[in-house]
């Protein structure tokens, strides 16, 4: 890029109510490292505007965990009032059709990083719920529209090979 061109990029500017003592630290860096004044403003206020763009992130994404945090609660409160069974809090979990007939009311599993539900689509009626699962596995013969409608935050779906 010519002089030319990075010049049509710049803008003489005042700013009003600069602190002086930060003029002349400005002033002090810029000769220490053989800058002018103005580069040395500009990296500052661009580490300054990346930093709150970085905050406002932060922020952001603080403020989604608290309101998935509080869907669960509320999930979880609801959950109460049904008679469900919760299977939670499990590194992988391998459930059969008959141990899910057996246990006789719904099962909510929340939680739990692989779930192999090795079950047929008429059992699927005794799941109430999947819920934080990072790996769910089952059979090819079961209808996933039908059991996506009782997942939330599910991060992968296979099929048992």
């Amino acid at each position: 890029m010519s002089s030319n061109e990075n010049e049509k990029d710049k803008k003489t500017v005042t700013i009003r109510g600069v602190d002086k003592s930060l003029y002349e630290r400005a002033v002090m860096t810029a000769r220490e490292t053989g800058r002018t004044v103005g580069e040395i403003v500009n990296q500052a206020l661009s580490s300054f505007l990346g930093l709150t763009s970085k905050a406002s992130n932060a922020v952001t994404q603080v403020v989604q965990g608290v309101k998935e945090t509080g869907k669960s609660f509320v999930q979880g409160f609801e959950d109460a009032k049904k008679d469900v069974v919760v299977i939670s809090d499990v590194e992988e979990l391998s459930v059969t059709r008959d141990e899910i007939l057996q246990v006789g009311k719904p099962i909510s599993f929340r939680n739990i990083k692989k779930l192999v539900l090795n079950v047929d689509q008429e059992t699927l009626n005794y799941v109430d719920s999947i819920i934080g699962v990072d790996e769910l596995v089952i059979p090819s013969t079961i209808n996933k529209i039908m059991l996506l409608q009782k997942c939330k935050f599910v991060k992968k779906i296979s099929t048992i090979s």
